[in-house]
C-alpha cells in the first residue's frame, strides 16, 4: 500500500521465452493469485529459475513448437515453480500476523507446488506422473 492509501498498481514485464513460451509477471501474478508485496524483481528472478530448473528436465525443442496444451502444462509447471520458490520471501517481505501464521505450512505448500510441477514435466515427457514404468 502506498502512503496515499492506493493499493500498488501491478507491473507487468515481459520474459522472452526463447523458443519456449514467454512470460509475463502480471499473468503470473493473476493466475497464482500472488500478493502485491512481492516486488517485480524478486518475480523476475522466480520465473528465470524456475525456466531454468524445468527446462533442465525437458528435452531442447529445436524447430519443434509446443502445441496449445503442451504449452499450457509448460507454463503451468514454471508458475507452480516459481511460487514454490516465492513461499518463503513472503514472510520476510510482509511482517503483519498473516504472514506470521501462513509461514508454519510453507514448506507443504511449497511441497505441493513442486510436485505439481513435476507431475506436468512428466506429463510432458509422456511418463507417469508416479515416475512408474513397466520394465
Amino acid at each position: 500500500m502506498s502512503f496515499g492509501g492506493e493499493l500498488p498498481r501491478q507491473q507487468s514485464t515481459f520474459i522472452p521465452g526463447r523458443g519456449w513460451p514467454y512470460f509475463d509477471t502480471k499473468v503470473f501474478r493473476e493466475t497464482r493469485r500472488i500478493p502485491p508485496v512481492f516486488d517485480e524483481k524478486s518475480i523476475i528472478s522466480a520465473l528465470e529459475i524456475a525456466v531454468m530448473a524445468v527446462q533442465a528436465q525437458l528435452p531442447p525443442l529445436g524447430e519443434r513448437r509446443l502445441s496449445g496444451a503442451e504449452s499450457t502444462l509448460y507454463l503451468r509447471a514454471v508458475f507452480a515453480r516459481a511460487h514454490a520458490d516465492l513461499l518463503p520471501e513472503f514472510a520476510t517481505q510482509n511482517r503483519r500476523d498473516e504472514a506470521r501464521n501462513a509461514a508454519e505450512d510453507l514448506a507443504e505448500q511449497g511441497d505441493r507446488f513442486r510436485a505439481q510441477s513435476n507431475r506436468d514435466i512428466a506429463l510432458l515427457l509422456g511418463r507417469s506422473e508416479n515416475r512408474v514404468a513397466l520394465i
